[in-house]
């Protein structure tokens, strides 16, 4: 930015009227411990005070401000949802939507009323299915976008999303992916240990109770059957390395290819009933399943399938169905899969629920009340920075060549980072909700996502369309199309704070948020270019100097030991801590770009940059077990939060900052600190 030339007078009127304004609090300065030196344990420096105070809640063995802040948002939002439950709004209002929808999930004495007779026209469908043909139109109507919240797994033998083709940024394909097992993963079917094969055990057991409700005769033998068929649908799965590598998902089938590569389905009567008769183009992620179930359709018989939709029609509306069928349904999905959690409470599934049926319009109650226009404002000005810092940074990387800095800076032109809340919320005028018919508000908002996904087709592609609730506390990278969703929920203290410290927001929030933008430019956001089409666009000897760069950060955190016997594993952790390397540079240029060259003030004895980076020191505070974290080490992508802190060690700024000198245990060469943006 170009230096602002201010008159000596301009000067100290604007200084005194900043002066005259309130201090803002930055953010736990009250958690420092000064007796730790910033050089010796930045960590402990930054948290001690906190660190030797908290304690995990009861019952549980780990805490964090991530973990705080989910809590305190979840009760917000249950909060509102209670309060529109409560106190009814006009007809036709989001609040009386939300209201309704809530409140009749929560009547449980109108579900036992009504029974199993909510499901009489679905069973009595299953019932009349007699050949391949009325199979498949059946099997068609499952091709849904699940609604969030509400099933834990996928109930369908395929699962759908509607998305730009992956070399097509101008239209929207349908994406068929591999679905329809009742357990989580492949593995669960298909691994021989004796806890697998006990697990399977349960599960048949279960499966048998499930289509006892369903009026089954021989249950025993009908769950036998149906495990077995799942068993041959889990045969069917890619292995799960596949997931990782986006280039094997890019399958494009013409309409005719499902009927010459995966006989057994009639695709006519299944497109049909999906509401894809027109569709001519599609994706399909995994082709072995896709071939593989079609046979299966043809090869099993009819009444083996028809037990199948049973169980999963049950699994699928258990949360709206009477006491025995939801219990029978929590038992296996909350204490045998989940460990012994057990089940939440009603008001709780309840809040989830609503939440995925119709979570803009209770984002919109959010927003209203906790994240209004101002504080969108404020993200938006502090995402600008943000990308002009990559714009400032991208030319003078030494691992890009100058043709690869070009798509690079194509790539970040055409970026979009969305904060807060959408500018269009969704539409809901059309869906109609029923107090005391808490079954038909799940189907009817089923059907408005399912027809509301489907038009998508005959739109152009919007890369601004959200993908996540803005209540929800979260970003969303979306390599394709490519955009980044940082929500209303996440941008909240003590990560941002739109009345609070400018120092402090960008060294958590700023921070974060740039290290999320980082991933589309680094080997995942590679394989995508300017417009999210699949694309490789570095050079070898890009890739080459840029390993080069990256391993000496892996051999920095592979040196942290926090146990005797455990080291963090650098490889693993490399990716991450290469994002929060990044974001911590690039949130630091923003920082001074906020400034526009003027000095930041002292607060509480803190200048402006040694806020910046307690902030991000801060976000990283955590108590946890030493078995929670052995787990993180052994498991987790992500370097346990003492050592990310610890990535202030590779930017000069801090050394500055907290006059750290060559004796401190931190300290780094600068020929030694990692550079890789």
């Amino acid at each position: 930015m170009l230096r602002l030339q201010l008159l000596t007078i301009v000067a100290l009127l604007a200084f005194a009227v900043f002066a005259q304004q309130p201090a803002p609090q930055v953010a736990n300065s009250q958690d420092i411990d000064h007796s730790v030196k910033p050089g010796q344990d930045f960590y402990r420096f930054a948290n001690g005070g906190w660190l030797k105070i908290a304690s995990p809640p009861a019952g549980q063995s780990s805490l964090d401000i991530r973990a705080m802040l989910v809590e305190r948002n979840a009760q917000r939002v249950r909060d509102l949802i209670r309060e529109v439950a409560t106190n009814r709004s006009a007809n036709g209002t989001i609040a009386q939507k939300v209201g309704d929808y809530y409140s009749s999930f929560m009547d449980q004495t109108a579900i036992e009323s009504n029974g199993l007779a909510p499901l009489a026209g679905s069973l009595s469908r299953i019932s009349a299915i007699s050949d391949k043909s009325s199979l498949s139109a059946y099997l068609g109507t499952t091709l849904n976008s699940e609604i969030e919240g509400l099933t834990a797994n996928s109930d369908h033998i395929f699962g759908i999303w509607i998305n730009q083709g992956f070399d097509d940024a101008s239209h929207n394909l349908p994406q068929i992916w591999q679905g329809g097992l009742g357990m989580p993963s492949r593995d669960d079917y298909l691994d021989p240990s004796p806890q697998k094969s006990e697990l399977r055990s349960q599960y048949q057991a279960h499966i048998a109770r499930v289509l006892k409700f369903a009026g089954v005769a021989e249950t025993e033998s009908a769950a036998a059957a149906v495990l077995s068929l799942e068993v041959r649908i889990a045969h069917t799965f890619a292995p799960d390395s596949d997931a990782a590598d986006v280039f094997k998902q890019n399958n494009p089938w013409k309409r005719a290819d499902f009927d010459l590569k995966a006989s057994g389905l009639d695709w006519n009567a299944y497109f049909q009933s999906a509401g894809l008769s027109e569709q001519e183009n599609f994706i399909v992620w995994q082709p072995s399943a896709v071939v593989g179930v079609s046979a299966l359709v043809r090869s099993e018989g009819t009444d083996c399938w028809k037990n199948y939709l049973r169980l999963h029609l049950f699994e699928h509306y258990a949360s709206v169905l009477p006491k025995e069928v939801t219990a029978e349904h929590f038992a296996f999905y909350n204490t045998v899969l989940s460990t012994g959690r057990g089940r939440p409470d009603r008001a709780t599934e309840a809040v989830a629920a609503t939440n995925g049926a119709l979570g803009q319009a209770v984002g919109q109650l959010y927003t209203q009340r906790y994240y209004p226009p101002e504080a969108k404002a404020k993200a938006q000005a502090m995402v600008r920075d943000l990308l002009a810092a990559y714009r400032g940074r991208i030319p003078k990387l030494t691992w890009m060549s100058l043709e690869t800095k070009q798509k690079a800076l194509a790539k970040l032109a055409a970026l979009q980072v969305i904060v807060g809340y959408p500018d269009e919320w969704i539409d809901y005028s059309s869906l109609e909700f029923v107090r005391g018919d808490a079954f038909g508000n799940m189907r009817r908002a089923e059907s408005f996502i399912r027809f509301r996904d489907l038009s998508r087709l005959r739109q152009s592609v919007n890369p601004i369309d959200w993908p996540i609730n803005p209540q929800q506390p979260g970003a969303v990278i979306m390599f394709s199309p490519n955009a980044e969703f940082f929500t209303a929920g996440i941008l909240q203290p003590p990560y941002f704070d739109p009345d609070g410290d400018t120092a402090s927001n960008y060294g958590s929030a700023g921070a974060a948020m740039a290290h999320e933008i980082s991933h589309s430019f680094d080997e995942l956001g590679n394989n995508y270019d300017a417009q999210g089409r699949l694309g490789d666009w570095w050079t070898a000897d890009d890739r080459a100097k840029y390993h080069e760069a990256a391993s000496r950060l892996a051999v920095q955190f592979g040196t942290y030991c926090p146990l005797a016997d455990l080291c963090v594993n650098g490889k693993k952790v490399l990716n991450e801590n290469i994002a929060d390397l990044t974001g911590l540079e690039v949130a630091h240029d923003a920082y001074i770009l906020s400034l526009k060259d003027k000095p930041d003030r002292v607060i509480g004895g803190l200048n402006g940059e040694q806020r910046f980076f307690l902030a991000f020191a801060q976000r990283w505070r955590k108590l946890q077990s030493e078995a929670g974290l052995r787990r993180q080490i052994q498991t987790d992508s992500h370097s346990p939060g003492e050592y990310r802190s610890d990535t202030v060690r590779n930017v000069d700024a801090w050394y500055d900052a907290f006059k750290v000198a060559p004796a401190d245990k931190l300290y780094l060469k600068s020929a030694d600190r990692v550079r890789i943006w």
